[in-house]
């Protein structure tokens, strides 16, 4: 995990040409500095990982649906092992990395909300049964309880690779209160599911995350801080 970098102008040597292409589409510096980091971060963890500098780390980023270059980037050559997944929220970037496993991340800024109890934006989030387990918690910690089942179900869904076009309420995950899983799957799409191992994440920058692995039975996280990383690896 890292806060995003100042000066992201200093790192377009690292992009390839169409994330150059990408980065100059942004009006707000701030929206800039994030996607910069994320991919200079995303490619100084897998340098470290592969043993070698962040600048031979490629990074090819398709579109399934129209075949953009957007959506999610997927290490290629020497790194083609390895899964990969970003996500930012605030000034956090949070980067995460697994080998054969394709996994999602996810970080939300916790932000007080207006008034008690289930924000509206949650409406079409919640499944009834996570509706009611959010509803059994005290007022005050509802909120909360909220955005920890968002960041669950984000990063299920960038680990199938279905994103947000599918319906959060789709399927269910456990109480905000318990060990994070996916319960239920409420579609009917024929076929069965993949096993999912999850991970919530430690709270960082205001922030909350979770961490979804496909065709795993257990995740063991290690959190290295970008700073230490980026040291590493951009020497």
């Amino acid at each position: 995990m890292s806060s995003r970098l100042n000066s992201p102008e200093q790192h377009f040597g690292l992009l390839d040409e169409a994330e150059r292409a990408r980065s100059a589409e942004f009006l707000v510096e701030q929206d800039l500095a994030l996607f910069v980091t994320g991919r200079v971060l995303a490619r100084a963890a897998l340098g470290s990982l592969a043993g070698i500098p962040a600048g031979e780390v490629a990074l090819r980023t398709r579109c399934p649906g129209c075949g953009g270059p957007h959506g999610k980037p997927r290490p290629v050559g020497a790194v083609a092992e390895w899964e990969l997944s970003i996500s930012h929220s605030g000034d956090l970037v949070a980067v995460a990395v697994t080998r054969g496993h394709p996994l999602g991340v996810d970080v939300e800024r916790s932000v007080p909300p207006a008034e008690p109890g289930i924000p509206v934006e949650y409406e079409l989030v919640l499944t009834p049964a996570e509706r009611a387990a959010v509803e059994a918690l005290p007022v005050e910690r509802r909120a909360a309880a909220c955005l920890t089942l968002w960041t669950r179900k984000e990063a299920v869904l960038k680990a199938t690779g279905e994103g947000l076009n599918t319906p959060m309420d789709s399927f269910t995950v456990s109480p905000a209160h318990r060990p994070p899983a996916v319960t239920v799957w409420h579609d009917d799409r024929p076929g069965p599911r993949p096993g999912i191992a999850m991970a919530d994440l430690p709270r960082v920058d205001g922030c909350v995350g979770a961490l979804a692995v496909l065709d795993a039975e257990d995740v063991v996280v290690r959190i290295r801080s970008g700073a230490e990383v980026l040291a590493e690896r951009m020497r």
